[in-house]
């Protein structure tokens, strides 16, 4: 995919050089396209270890927010392909080659609108974050709020999906799962939220995943440390790495 993004630079140059715009802006619209494809899957895929880590004190708590990086790449790469199916419906439509091309139109717009609600619940409520208290965990993802406390947490676990990072807080079974969205969902169709468990991918995550999961851990381990949350000793804590994990 970088060798296509290289390729259809390069010839996009070519194109505007012999004088074909037409042709330039196509390929170069292609490059760009394949280009925030592949931010997007590296962001997903590759996580850099930040030196020194970045929580927040807010609301009584300490705030672990999320990635505006991985906000861009994943509203762009959106936001790109409403475009292109839009204008390839578009072209289509125009071109008025019979019923093969209305159907073709009308697909690509029905896409098109899909692509725009996720871009729509991918911003709606605000960018995410992760919040510890001394009562329990609230974690606000794209569309939804999962709130857990700590006397229903019966593990941490890491674990991956796919290639990226992920950290599972386990709840006891009989607990009610404590959930909101801030748009009309049907809770089984949001099968990547891994209900009951709160999941907390690593690839939305600002800090380093890694550093996140301990703090989990060290909290549910030592309940008698959870009043520090409220506190700036709990900030301290995570910075230092003074984690006590058994």
């Amino acid at each position: 995919m970088t060798l296509l993004t290289a390729a259809a630079t390069i010839y996009a140059v070519l194109a505007a050089v012999d004088g074909d715009l037409i042709g330039a802006l196509g390929l170069g619209a292609g490059a760009v396209f394949l280009g925030h494809l592949i931010g997007l899957c590296v962001r997903m895929w590759w996580r850099p270890r930040r030196r020194n880590a970045s929580p927040e004190p807010a609301a009584g708590g300490v705030l672990f927010r999320y990635s505006g990086w991985t906000y861009y790449w994943a509203a762009s790469f959106l936001v790109l392909m409403v475009l292109a199916l839009l204008l390839g419906g578009l072209s289509f439509w125009s071109a008025g080659d019979g019923p093969v091309s209305i159907v073709v139109a009308v697909l690509a717009s029905a896409a098109a609108l899909l692509f725009s609600w996720a871009l729509v619940r991918l911003f709606y409520g605000g960018l995410g974050w992760l919040r510890l208290t001394p009562d329990g965990l609230e974690h606000h993802g794209p569309g939804f709020t999962h709130r857990l406390p700590w006397s229903s947490v019966t593990d941490v676990a890491a674990a991956k999906a796919g290639e990226s990072p992920l950290i599972l807080v386990l709840p006891t079974a009989s607990d009610t799962v404590d959930v909101t969205f801030a748009l009309p969902t049907r809770v089984k169709a949001r099968k990547d939220l891994l209900l009951p468990s709160m999941a907390i991918r690593g690839m939305w995550l600002a800090d380093d995943p890694a550093v996140v999961y301990h703090t989990l851990c060290h909290y549910h381990v030592n309940p008698e440390h959870r009043v520090e949350l409220s506190t700036g000793a709990a900030i301290d804590r995570v910075r230092q790495r003074r984690f006590l994990l058994r």
